[in-house]
């Protein structure tokens, strides 16, 4: 896998696990959620871990999911 795909991949794992967070937000009781989040931080972690980006400042990486996903906002 290249430089380019691993942090693609990467900014897709943070983006699915912020969607997990606002399913999670909006049916905190729903059956499975908690393991549901906790895989997709798991599988987010390890992608942004292989692209080199765990120590990313929050607003590269904001910038880096908002150029792949323009509709993300961290703030919801």
């Amino acid at each position: 896998m290249t430089p380019v795909d691993a942090t693609r991949e990467a900014v897709r794992a943070f983006y699915r696990l912020h969607k997990a967070l606002q399913a999670v937000q909006a049916d905190p009781f729903h059956p499975g959620a908690l393991e549901s989040l906790e895989h997709t931080a798991r599988e987010a972690n390890d992608a942004m871990k292989s692209a080199g980006l765990l120590d990313l400042p929050p607003a590269d990486l904001f910038a880096l999911v908002t150029a792949e996903f323009p509709d993300f906002n961290p703030a919801q």
